[in-house]
């Protein structure tokens, strides 16, 4: 099974700066759902989360999580497709219930409520037949996997502006360049961990499947 460290291997990219620093990510069962002509995942990302942090929801502060997820295949090192999901978390303290706003791509939000954090937590990270691309972008045969970034509290600004940007014109190329998706280098967001610093960071894979035909 090729590892994203290997898949990393093949891009022009030199991993010489860090792969004394290299994490193996973790893979993760995900399931896949094929429906109205996209594919979907539902994946459980709760443990971005630690104890002090759900304690901490209780602040009144706000709190975000910001999910990235890739779709790649072994002879390529750019993916796919992309795409993200950003979520704000904040303790109302009047009305003792969690208001939970979900931003994704296209300008959807919602507003939901949540009665505990464990709760407010889930809402924020656990993915449930979230859409990742359409079908007619995967090719019957080929094998393709995911890869998947959670951020606790993304540090940078401008990251979030980027974010924002991304999410109300998913389909529009980022100030990054023509050459580069939004998640930028494959070395820089799931190698390096000083990359879009946050308080904490989740990264996964999915297994490996080959898509069938349709």
């Amino acid at each position: 099974m090729r590892s994203l460290v290997h898949l990393a291997a093949v891009t022009t990219l030199a991993l010489a700066a860090t792969s004394a620093h290299a994490q193996e990510p973790e893979e993760r069962k995900t399931g896949f759902t094929r429906r109205d002509g996209r594919l979907l995942v539902s994946l459980g990302l709760q443990d971005l989360f630690k104890t002090q942090d759900a304690r901490r929801l209780l602040s009144g502060f706000t709190s975000r999580v910001l999910v990235r997820v890739a779709v790649f295949r072994p002879d390529q090192p750019e993916p796919v497709a992309q795409s993200m999901r950003h979520t704000e978390i904040v303790y109302d303290l009047w009305d003792e219930k969690f208001r939970v706003r979900r931003f994704e791509a296209g300008g959807k939000m919602e507003t939901l409520v949540a009665a505990s954090a464990s709760e407010a937590i889930a809402l924020a990270t656990a993915l449930t037949a979230f859409p990742i691309v359409p079908l007619d972008r995967l090719e019957p045969g080929v094998t393709y996997r995911l890869s998947v970034r959670a951020d606790l509290n993304p540090i940078s600004q401008e990251l979030l502006a980027d974010v924002r940007r991304w999410l109300a014109r998913p389909s529009a190329r980022s100030r990054m360049g023509s050459g580069e998706s939004f998640f930028g280098s494959f070395v820089s967001v799931f190698v390096n961990p000083r990359i879009d610093e946050s308080e904490r960071q989740l990264r996964l894979v999915s297994q490996s499947w080959v898509e069938p035909a349709r």
